[in-house]
């Protein structure tokens, strides 16, 4: 520990050290003359050897490298202010990607005590959901020794606000929510557990500080007043501040305490019945997340053996990280992984390219690296240098990069509607992910040229075609994904969807919200069809549990012929396939009030009975299923547009699927007219309910429009890879111009044609070009798994999507290999003989 103090000490004090060790060795030096002896010693060798015994000579070599390879930088700056540049977008792609990920799943939310908060899920061997009913989580609170708060948060549908035609999201959550937060309020109060916790308080609502500035005009005089939400009056008790963040990435307008929820949604069993809320819990000190998990399983067994219909077999709850603005799935993993891969693969063209042209630069400083050698630096002591150059223009893109993607990054907040709270200003999970990329870049692009050059085998070309071919690979990779989704975009944009989405409106009227019971769902179901049926203008009505493009995603895996399927099945009435423009290909549609019986999607009927006819056939060989396939309907997908592999199940509803049924309208010309029309309907029939009436073209489009912007962003970074390995080939390809040009002006002189002479200087970039492609090519086949969910309609082999990649490939590398190597056609022979 001394001696670390003491070369601390010394590389503090340096100049002062040294320029004493100097006044000293003189002393002495000039004392020795004087006794006679005028051999003192090589003074430059005992004061080399003092720094040695002082402090660290890798320091000061380090220093001596940096600031050589600072004015080599200087004397190149062309060359220099191009590598920034390429870097930069390679950099700043990845720091980009990389601060979008943090912000949703690293970054803590800025509320209290994030990594205490955790969020609980039901688990099962064959099931899971994300929800569980309020009696359950209620159980837990009460129960629970380790968590020292629960909290819960009741999704419901958008609500009515005064007379407004356009409805308000809402959440009901627990009386502790902000508290447990720590959220203070911007104006008034917000809910707490001694004022909003049972049903006889006085009804209350917290809004958001986005929704009062919209809706209010920030009025502070709102604080105090009345408002009616579903016709009930409830008093506005508070403002939300701007940079609240909430759990779950979720942002209502209004905040409701969970315990009014029965008053706002009149006649709803939400907080008794099966109803799902959505559970989060804070760990009590010294509490492990293991630890609760153990006691929350122990406590779901007893919860099974009091109420075993309400709890799965083999039920726990599992606990993941809630304090963090998106609480992460495996697929969400799966897109970032997928996104990761894209993004470094610019930067591994950025590297490539620059690595290439420092490989070519290396023959202009031939004579400099030969002058070193001759005086004696060491290949070792040459790699170094060459090896802090590229670490000193790594530093200078990454520099760049980061600013760049702070940049992106910011204007992508602004556009899109994010919370207040989230920031592109860069934390320092960001930055220590910047360091380490531009290590990653360093090595990637310097190592090549700096073992070349080292070695002094800088006039081979093998360095310089790999990676071409690298370059060229990547670019291939991010093209043929950027053309499959921009087919995907064009199939989802100009095909059948397999149902006539542009004239249909889908009506939910909540029925089992507001307690319906089966018969009294029957009977409203029927007068809201009849009086519909009536309007002008209406073609057909159906109805189906599970609504087209809807909140709610039913799904089972099975399998068939060894491989795994996806199942989407729904329950209808007869009608539906009608209104929805779905065609019965064989049988027929369901009888009313028929049982046990089931229409199959053409896709499953193939993949089931191969080459069979399906009519009449039991949907499973297991004794106890009883039912039959009564039809054959066209492959639709109305709930999965982009799963290629989906195939649906539809099953006749019964008596008690009426409360959860949604009603389908078909209209002959624009639907437009049909939504305050469906809403006058309900009202009369039930003034109680505010159904959700949406149109499909909309939500249709709203799909289409995700799928085009993530092919623009795809598209986007598949052209600037393009782009760079096409400004890398123009460099190279000069670069071995200029280098040839002796034999060039020899050829032609001797009557070489213009074709040999371009296949000459070529020729050497034919093969990494065409290994370059394949290799992207097969590469992008074998990892096209990945995408197939977000390829609706369209093959991940798709032959148009890799032939139009691949053709936009071949020809701007054509066009960046035939720039420069024209140059060798205009060349005046006489005079390069002459100088030669």
């Amino acid at each position: 520990m001394g001696e670390l103090f003491r070369r601390i000490k010394y590389l503090i004090n340096r100049r002062r050290l040294d320029a004493e060790l100097a006044s000293d060795m003189e002393f002495h030096r000039e004392m020795a003359a004087r006794a006679g002896r005028s051999n003192f010693g090589n003074t430059l060798r005992m004061r080399e050897q003092a720094r040695e015994a002082w402090g660290w000579t890798w320091l000061d070599r380090l220093v001596q490298d940096l600031r050589y390879g600072v004015r080599i930088l200087a004397r190149a700056p062309g060359f220099t202010l191009m590598a920034v540049m390429v870097l930069a977008i390679g950099i700043g792609v990845n720091v980009s990607a990389f601060s979008l990920f943090d912000m949703m799943a690293l970054k803590p939310l800025p509320v209290r005590d994030p990594a205490s908060l955790v969020r609980l899920e039901r688990r099962a061997p064959t099931a899971y959901s994300s929800e569980m009913p309020y009696t359950s989580i209620l159980f837990y609170a009460q129960h629970t020794k380790t968590l020292s708060a629960t909290i819960a948060v009741l999704g419901v549908p958008p609500m009515q606000i005064e007379d407004d035609v356009h409805p308000v999201s809402v959440s009901f959550v627990t009386p502790n929510y902000f508290t447990e937060l720590g959220a203070p309020a911007a104006y008034g109060r917000l809910l707490n557990p001694g004022q909003d916790s049972n049903t006889s308080d006085a009804p209350t609502a917290v809004l958001s500080y986005g929704f009062w500035q919209r809706r209010f005009g920030g009025d502070l005089s709102i604080v105090g007043r009345t408002i009616r939400l579903n016709r009930k009056p409830a008093t506005v008790i508070g403002i939300l501040p701007n940079n609240f963040a909430s759990l779950g990435g979720q942002h209502p307008e209004i905040w409701l305490p969970i315990a009014q929820q029965p008053y706002f949604v009149q006649g709803s069993n939400a907080l008794t019945g099966d109803s799902a809320a959505r559970m989060w819990g804070r760990l009590a000190p010294g509490v492990s997340a293991n630890t609760a998990e153990q006691e929350l399983r122990a406590l779901t067994n007893e919860l099974r053996r009091q109420h075993p219909k309400d709890i799965w077999d083999g039920e726990y709850l599992q606990s993941s990280p809630g304090g963090h603005f998106q609480v992460m799935q495996p697929e969400m993993y799966q897109v970032a992984a997928m996104v990761a891969v894209l993004t470094l693969l610019i930067l591994a063209v950025a590297c490539a390219n620059l690595g290439g042209l420092m490989v070519a630069r290396a023959v202009t400083r031939e004579r400099e690296i030969g002058i070193r050698v001759a005086i004696g630096a060491s290949r070792a002591r040459i790699f170094r240098q060459l090896c802090t150059e590229s670490l000193l223009l790594s530093t200078l893109g990454s520099a760049a990069g980061l600013a760049l993607g702070y940049v992106v990054l910011r204007i992508a907040l602004s556009k899109s509607e994010t919370p207040a709270w989230l920031t592109a200003t860069p934390d320092w999970r960001v930055l220590l992910f910047t360091i380490g990329i531009t290590l990653v870049a360093a090595l990637f692009f310097g190592l090549a040229p700096a073992l070349q050059i080292a070695r002094q085998r800088q006039h081979k070309t093998i360095a310089r075609q790999v990676l071409v071919g690298a370059q060229v690979g990547a670019s291939c990779i991010l093209l043929i994904v950027a053309g499959l989704l921009v087919r995907a975009t064009q199939h989802a944009l100009y095909s059948d969807p397999g149902f006539g989405y542009e004239q249909l409106i889908s009506i939910d009227p909540q029925l089992e919200q507001h307690g319906y019971a089966p018969a009294a769902a029957r009977a409203y179901l029927d007068q809201m069809q009849a009086r519909l049926r009536t309007v002008p203008g209406v073609r057909s009505v159906g109805l189906v549990k599970l609504p087209p493009l809807g909140h709610t995603v039913d799904r089972e895996q099975t399998e068939i012929g060894g491989h795994k399927v996806l199942i989407y099945p729904n329950w209808v009435e007869p009608g539906f396939f009608a209104t929805m423009r779905i065609p019965i290909l064989l049988g027929r549609d369901f009888y009313a009030g028929e049982k046990n019986a089931v229409i199959v999607s053409q896709s499953f009927a193939r993949q089931q009975w191969p080459g069979a006819n399906p009519i009449g056939k039991r949907l499973s060989d297991d004794a106890a299923n009883h039912d039959i396939v009564v039809g054959v309907a066209g492959n639709a997908r109305i709930n999965a547009l982009s799963d290629n592999d989906a195939t649906e199940q539809y099953w006749a509803a019964q008596p008690d699927d009426m409360p959860e049924m949604a009603v389908m309208v078909r209209t002959a010309g624009a639907p437009d007219s049909l939504p305050p029309i469906a809403k006058s309907i309900s009202e009369s029939l039930d003034p109680r309910l505010f159904p959700e009436i949406r149109p499909l073209k909309g939500l249709y489009r709203d799909y289409v429009f995700m799928v085009e912007k993530v092919a623009a962003v795809v598209s986007l970074i598949g052209m600037v890879a393009v782009l760079i390995a096409g400004i890398g080939i123009v460099g190279l390809v000069a670069f071995t111009v200029s280098q040839r040009t002796k034999e060039i002006a020899i050829r032609l002189a001797l009557g070489a044609r213009h074709a040999q002479v371009l296949f000459a200087v070529l020729r050497q970039f034919l093969w990494p070009v065409a290994i370059g492609l394949v290799a992207g090519a097969g590469i992008a086949a074998a990892a096209s798994k990945v995408l197939r969910k977000a390829l609706y309609g369209v093959s991940n082999f798709d032959p148009a999507g890799y032939g139009v990649a691949i053709g936009v490939l071949l020809a701007i590398v054509a066009v960046a290999a035939l720039l420069p190597a024209r140059r060798a056609l205009r060349l005046d022979l006489a005079k390069i003989l002459h100088y030669e």
